[in-house]
């Protein structure tokens, strides 16, 4: 199934549909957007999302913006649903400063993505296309 990019961006972002849920459990958020960063070696997940799901808190630690700055940051365990996709068990970045989520490598390295930006279009597949 084909997933449309988010176009309210200048270039359309790629982005897929996610539920968050707290660790074992069946119920979560209601589905949300969440923009894909192949650059980002970590997902970020908005406050109130965690809060909302009462995600387990792991650890604190210190992340680096694409910027270059150091920031303290608290990492969450929970279980990711994308574009029905089960991920049991993610380790996600509380972020403070906005509302969007971000899926970044720890995530995209479980799927097998097609990133269309012609066709503004996102597709997981489910087995590894012939080679072009």
């Amino acid at each position: 199934m084909s997933h449309p990019y988010d176009a309210t961006f200048a270039w359309p972002f790629p982005s897929l549909p996610v539920f968050i849920r707290q660790v074992g459990e069946t119920t979560g958020t209601s589905v949300l957007p969440a923009l894909l960063d192949t650059g980002a070696d970590a997902t970020l997940v908005s406050t109130a999302q965690l809060r909302a799901v009462q995600a387990d808190e792991l650890y604190q630690t210190r992340m680096r913006s694409h910027w270059g700055e150091w920031r303290p940051v608290t990492v969450y365990l929970v279980d990711l649903e994308v574009a029905g996709h089960q991920l049991p068990g993610v380790e996600v970045v509380a972020d403070d400063t906005s509302d969007s989520i971000l899926l970044g490598r720890n995530v995209l390295d479980k799927l097998i993505l097609l990133l269309d930006g012609p066709g503004s279009q996102t597709d997981i597949l489910t087995r590894r296309p012939p080679r072009l």
